[in-house]
């Protein structure tokens, strides 16, 4: 067995109304995202490129990139419409665990590729980890 160990991170703004006065406000964050993948075997002593993984998971993560991400309930939602402002909604508050589940579940689903963990970080001190 061999694990691949990759780094991601993208940029966003979001709000999450039922995580206090702090995070319930628009801020933003960088996010950092390490996902790591299993494979059982090796071709030629290979398992997937660096680059291949890239290909395919890097536009999950970069889907989210520069946008506000908000719960698709959020009244916000509404009020960029209206201006055209672009945004990626999500069917869930915008906690850093549900975004790690998010991330894990899209790329698992999305790409087929052998996913066994996501650690998702919003600051320099604190992450989530999920795996299944």
């Amino acid at each position: 067995m061999i694990k691949i160990k990759k780094t991601y991170h993208f940029y966003a703004g979001h709000r999450n109304k039922k995580a206090g006065i702090k995070c319930g406000r628009l801020h933003g964050h960088t996010y950092d995202v390490i996902c790591e993948f299993k494979f059982i075997k090796m071709v030629d002593g290979l398992t997937m490129l660096f680059s291949d993984i890239d290909k395919l998971v890097e536009p999950i993560i970069k889907y989210y990139d520069h946008y506000f991400v908000l719960h698709d309930k959020d009244p916000l939602c509404e009020l960029l419409e209206l201006a055209n402002e672009p945004y990626r909604s999500v069917p869930f508050e915008t906690s850093a665990e549900n975004m790690a589940i998010h991330l894990f579940t899209r790329i698992k689903n999305e790409t087929k590729i052998p996913i066994i963990k996501i650690e998702l970080a919003e600051t320099k001190s604190s992450s989530i980890i999920y795996e299944e």
